[in-house]
């Protein structure tokens, strides 16, 4: 069975997250999507708290896609991750995650998730605009990340300091789709790029290893 990872998208409006993301998702079975912006369409679209408690009941011990998207995500987000943390064994995507990792300010339910949900077989996929809000203890425990076309200093800058100040150029001249991946203990940094049919392209001519 493969290791369960947190992995964090980063980029700015339009710069193809939620494609990436998607692709993330793409072989998994059993995910709940924390969809604030209703970007998503890959399974069963719940929009209130009741019906997704009675739908989870239903389908937690068996394949399940949904996308949840709340009518009051702040005050519902919570709860979602208590059923996430009692399902176990599933991927759990959380689009604006700045919004529920802020330095902190991290309700013990994602506390719970971020720092033991590995030994319960959770993934952790968050994404986001904006890296430099996240609370470290969020980023300290992140395996991945993939880093699309940014160009606000702050969140550049937070990234210089954490990865290095050669990924300045490499995300500014990222296109649209096109990523930089970070690895925990890999030296080198991958260039790819995410396709419209939600895979990942890593071809000869769309991926580099840099340094």
């Amino acid at each position: 069975m493969d290791e369960k990872l947190i992995r964090l998208v980063f980029g700015k409006r339009g710069s193809g997250k939620s494609v990436l993301a998607k692709s993330l998702i793409r072989n998994q079975n059993r995910f709940l999507i924390y969809d604030t912006l209703g970007e998503y369409s890959d399974g069963v679209t719940i929009r209130d708290l009741d019906t997704l408690r009675r739908f989870w009941l239903k389908v937690y011990q068996r394949n399940f896609r949904i996308v949840y998207q709340p009518l009051d995500p702040d005050a519902e987000f919570d709860a979602v991750c208590e059923l996430v943390w009692e399902c176990q064994d599933m991927t759990f995507l959380v689009e604006e995650i700045d919004q529920y990792c802020e330095q902190h300010r991290m309700s013990p339910e994602m506390k719970n998730i971020v720092q033991r949900g590995r030994h319960r077989n959770i993934e952790l996929i968050g994404v986001t605009q904006r890296p430099a809000n996240i609370d470290r203890l969020l980023t300290s425990q992140t395996k991945e990340m993939y880093i699309l076309k940014m160009t606000e200093p702050r969140d550049i800058a937070y990234f210089k300091e954490s990865i290095g100040a050669n990924i300045e150029e490499k995300i500014i001249a990222l296109d649209q789709y096109q990523f930089v991946r970070w690895q925990e203990n890999v030296e080198e940094l991958e260039i790819g790029k995410a396709n419209s049919n939600f895979s990942l392209d890593r071809s000869a001519d769309q991926l580099e290893m840099v340094r």
